[in-house]
């Protein structure tokens, strides 16, 4: 049946009292390895040039899946989804998410640089009220905006790298939230 005597030691961390995410800021980071930076920075430097549209279609696609986290943008709560991708504030959002896409392969090779860049992010999202299980929705939405257009060299490897770089970054970033009480 399991051990319910055993207390669970993840910290809890949360923005909302009913709404609790277990999250332990002591577990390992993530790994992110050399390989995966390579791969990264190889499709990054196709990409680039089309971040404005790549970051529009991952949050409409982002929306469209999970309703919920459209509700918590207060800024374009009342625009229907579908005429999203014309919204200025949206395409605003939508290239600063990218831009911290880029500064975080840019900064691979400093990884200090790259934790406080998105510790930081997790502290503003907190103060904004972001629920913290909202923070691993962005990944999976951004591989499937960019495996379309990659598809003539796209591998389980660039996958696994693109996988591996958000889950280091929503680790830091998740990191940074709880860092701040309720």
């Amino acid at each position: 049946m399991g051990n319910i005597h055993v207390k669970d030691r993840r910290r809890k961390c949360s923005n909302h009292q009913n709404n609790i995410t277990l999250f332990r800021p002591t577990d390992q980071e993530p790994i992110l390895s050399d390989t995966d930076g390579r791969l990264l920075t190889e499709v990054w430097s196709r990409l680039k040039d089309d971040i404005h549209k790549v970051g529009v279609i991952t949050f409409v696609s982002l929306f469209e899946t999970h309703p919920e986290v459209h509700d918590a943008f207060m800024s374009f709560r009342a625009i229907n989804t579908s005429e999203l991708e014309y919204n200025a504030i949206l395409r605003q959002h939508a290239l600063r998410v990218m831009g911290t896409v880029d500064k975080c392969i840019t900064r691979l090779d400093n990884r200090e640089k790259l934790r406080e860049l998105m510790a930081e992010l997790g502290i503003r999202h907190k103060n904004y009220s972001v629920k913290i299980e909202f923070i691993d929705l962005m990944g999976p939405q951004f591989i499937s905006s960019i495996k379309p257009h990659l598809h003539h060299i796209w591998t389980e490897e660039h996958e696994r790298a693109w996988e591996n770089l958000f889950r280091l970054m929503c680790y830091h970033m998740k990191k940074g939230m709880c860092s701040i009480q309720d």
